[in-house]
């Protein structure tokens, strides 16, 4: 079952119209300017006039006709973005039985968990990967036995790139700062 969440066809249709326009947008600066003789405004005629006149609501249109597909294309992906989330939320445990594990950690990128079970005083690390197109959880390690739950929290950070909110803290600015 592929859940991976593409783009409609219309997404990219309206993208191309975006690069069309934007591309017109300049052409019909340029067209302007030939059809005024290249010529400053103080020695426009009336035609000249008339024809930047013309040329100011033609940019007007296209800049609205970006704005509109602008928009239809930030509600494609608006509308992608909540089935994402919510295929990643269905998913987030999936696999694993309510007792199975003392703690489930998530990356900050939501694609890797870390699993760990507590057992007779010794922490039992399980790494997975997240596979966007199947849906599934892949291991990406076998069982690591620890003695406590700081060596985790570094071996997760040094050996699998793997940062969290167990494993890092934030700094005075709000940015990350990794223990």
């Amino acid at each position: 079952m592929n859940k991976r969440v593409s783009f409609p066809k219309r997404y990219w249709v309206y993208l191309i119209m975006i690069l069309i326009c934007s591309v017109l947008l300049f052409v019909n600066i340029f067209r302007t300017d030939s059809w005024t003789g290249d010529k400053p405004f103080s020695v426009f005629t009336q035609r000249d006039w008339l024809l930047f006149s013309v040329f100011l609501i033609e940019e007007v249109v296209i800049v609205c006709i970006i704005g509109l597909f602008v928009i239809l294309s930030f509600k494609i992906s608006k509308k992608r973005a909540a089935v994402i989330t919510e295929q990643w939320e269905q998913s987030k445990y999936a696999g694993i039985k309510q007792g199975d594990y003392d703690h489930i950690w998530f990356d900050f990128w939501n694609t890797e968990r870390a699993l760990i079970r507590i057992k007779e005083q010794q922490y039992y690390l399980y790494v997975e990967e997240y596979d966007e197109r199947t849906g599934e959880w892949k291991s990406i390690n076998g069982v690591s036995v620890f003695d406590d739950i700081e060596i985790i929290k570094k071996t997760l950070f040094d050996e699998f790139d793997f940062y969290c909110e167990q494993n890092a803290e934030l700094d005075k600015h709000g940015d990350v700062k990794f223990n």
